[in-house]
């Protein structure tokens, strides 16, 4: 309604203002407006009693009172402004009862940082992927952070520097270098270089005295011809005696054996006995003599130290085979340039290169047929085996953490972690093609203890799951990562 003004005339009584009746209209409007705007049409909602600075109007459930302003009723936007409080005041923001403070990655993410409000404590979600996920080191001087491929805690300090852990291998330390010598090996100990400073692997070589502060034998045991000896204590002295033309000395460091008898022995038979296809001969004497005499077609002779035997007639040339069988039928060479063919048959191919004959056996599959991983064979009527899926079934799995599982083969394609139904009786064949990465394990539940009925190889190649019979059907496991929890999905018997 516009506003109206009572008319009062020119001068008190002169009969040119508005009539009572008039006035009393316009008065009942301004009135009937003011119920309608701050009220109900019968009350007035509005109660301004003393209001305090920095009070507002708000609704009590009856009318609009006085009252500071203690709770939100829609999101409160600060756009470019700041909640700030007077100097040196606390900015308190206090949930109640267990509720949480929560910190939102933008207008659509999610709270990956929050207060809880179980324990008072801050609570964070920062799995980085890479290393190179990483946010900028100089600008975030002094933080910590996990990445997920390493499996490590690392913090900002000129650069992101690596936590040692208790998965951590010795290896990873700054001043040790475990690759020196392709790597340590057994009972080798680790030592300091100074021109490298650095630990390396190398052999536990004492120093004096075993490098203890005991003195250590000199010997464990010696053994002779005949007779041995066992040291027994740290001062046992090892003698080394001559015998018959022999002499021994010792200067400083040095043992010297010495043949005093005369240089040389006596003469030696030049052999002992000599045998033959037919007959033998024994030397008797120093001076003995064997003759080699030629005999069919065999020529001798000696000229200075060599010995010549020669064969003095030609040699007839010989059949090359006497006959060849096979699984049926036969040859039987007739001369000796008689030829035998090496032929291929169903599944079989023969090749010569130079002096080297090739037998190929190769299966014999239907026109067309291809193999791959996981088939099994099954003849046909014409003998042909052909490449189909039987009671065997094989999975190739791939796939990471932040998409899961992935399986393909055995008939189908999953991805995400799916649920694997399986069949009592069946063996199953589990390709984990990600190997160390993300180990493939079998478990009763989720992160609970590993299947073992029935399993077979490795979590990080080929494993085996025959299904026991005594299963009951509905039975539920579960496969998962061994290292990243979330990487899980069921296995259902049926």
């Amino acid at each position: 309604m516009a506003k109206q003004n009572l008319s009062i005339g020119s001068s008190a009584n002169d009969g040119t203002g508005d009539s009572l009746r008039d006035g009393a209209i316009k008065l009942n409007s301004v009135i009937d407006e003011i119920y309608t705007a701050l009220g109900n049409d019968t009350n007035l909602l509005v109660n301004v009693g003393t209001p305090a600075a920095g009070q507002v109007l708000k609704w009590n459930g009856s009318q609009f009172a006085e009252g500071h302003v203690d709770q939100l009723s829609a999101d409160l936007n600060v756009k470019t402004h700041k909640i700030v409080s007077d100097t040196n005041e606390d900015v308190n923001i206090m949930p109640g009862g267990t509720g949480d403070i929560k910190f939102w990655k933008g207008g659509a993410g999610s709270a990956l940082a929050y207060v809880d409000g179980d324990d008072g404590f801050l609570k964070w979600s920062a799995p980085y992927p890479l290393l190179t996920d990483l946010p900028d080191v100089a600008t975030h001087h002094g933080m910590f952070a996990h990445v997920h491929d390493t499996g490590h805690g690392y913090f900002a300090h000129g650069s992101w520097i690596q936590l040692i852990d208790a998965t951590s291998s010795i290896g990873e330390m700054a001043d040790v270098d475990m690759t020196v010598g392709g790597g340590p090996s057994d009972g080798q100990v680790l030592k300091w270089s100074a021109a490298n400073s650095n630990w390396y692997p190398d052999n536990d070589a004492t120093a004096s005295g075993g490098g203890g502060a005991t003195t250590q034998n000199l010997f464990e045991g010696i053994n002779a011809d005949t007779g041995s000896t066992t040291a027994s204590a740290p001062t046992d002295v090892l003698t080394i005696a001559g015998g018959t033309n022999i002499s021994t000395s010792i200067a400083g460091d040095t043992l010297t054996i010495n043949m005093t008898g005369t240089l040389g022995d006596a003469d030696q038979n030049l052999f002992s006995v000599i045998g033959s296809d037919s007959g033998s001969k024994t030397a008797n004497s120093a001076t003995t003599t064997i003759n080699f005499i030629g005999g069919t077609g065999i020529t001798t002779a000696v000229s200075g130290d060599n010995l010549t035997i020669t064969n003095s007639s030609p040699n007839a040339d010989q059949n090359i085979f006497g006959a060849i069988n096979g699984d049926s039928g036969t040859i039987t060479a007739g001369s000796t340039e008689a030829s035998a063919t090496i032929a291929g048959g169903n599944g079989i191919t023969t090749s010569v290169s130079g002096s080297t004959l090739s037998i190929v056996a190769e299966l014999y599959l239907t026109s067309g047929t291809t193999l791959s991983e996981n088939q099994n064979f099954i003849t046909n009527s014409s003998g042909e085996l052909e490449a189909v899926s039987t009671p065997a079934v094989g999975f190739e799995i791939s796939g990471s953490t932040g998409t899961g599982y992935n399986f393909s083969n055995g008939g189908w394609t999953g991805s995400g972690n799916p649920t694997i139904y399986v069949y009592r009786g069946f063996t199953y064949r589990f390709n984990n093609t990600t190997g160390g990465g993300h180990p493939f394990a079998l478990r009763q539940t989720n992160g609970g203890s590993a299947v073992t009925a029935g399993v077979s190889g490795s979590q990080t190649g080929v494993q085996y799951w025959t299904v026991p019979m005594s299963l009951a059907a509905g039975t539920t496991y579960v496969y998962q990562c061994t290292i990243h929890g979330g990487m899980v999905g069921n296995l259902v018997v049926v």
